[in-house]
């Protein structure tokens, strides 16, 4: 079997400055090993993307209303419409989440009154429902 002229010439770009020695070490090798452990061996690791962390807000508030059975839509709905109760103001924006609620009642209060906000919400709908585990 011969080698066509092409491939003669991939080999030499590759392998063309080493020792007669070290080309028989790295045939053997490639004879011993998958593709896939050589490939992995001579190709850079990927790069993981970290993961951002969250706001810590959101986290906090995400914890404070888990009693609430519901999505975090109706969640945040509930939440802006208690503060605006609560601070007699009339918010009128529809929030997609908690985040993006967060997001748009930092721009009227403070993160001490929204956590403020968050927990008298819970234990306004956990009297009104009765005191269960779970509240709506």
């Amino acid at each position: 079997m011969t080698i066509k002229d092409a491939d003669a010439k991939a080999l030499r770009a590759a392998l063309g400055r080493r020792s007669r020695t070290e080309l028989k070490r790295l045939f053997a090798l490639v004879r011993q090993h998958p593709d896939r452990d050589l490939l992995a061996a001579t190709l850079p690791a990927r790069k993981r993307t970290t993961k951002r962390k969250g706001d810590p807000l959101v986290r906090e508030l995400e914890q404070t209303l888990k009693p609430i059975m519901g999505p975090a839509q109706e969640k945040a709905d509930l939440l802006v419409e208690h503060i605006g109760k609560k601070h007699k103001r009339k918010l009128a924006f529809q929030p997609r989440g908690l985040a993006d609620a967060t997001r748009q009642l930092r721009t009227k209060f403070t993160d001490a009154q929204i956590s403020a906000g968050a927990r008298s919400l819970v234990t306004h709908l956990s009297k009104l429902y009765g005191g269960s585990d779970t509240v709506v």
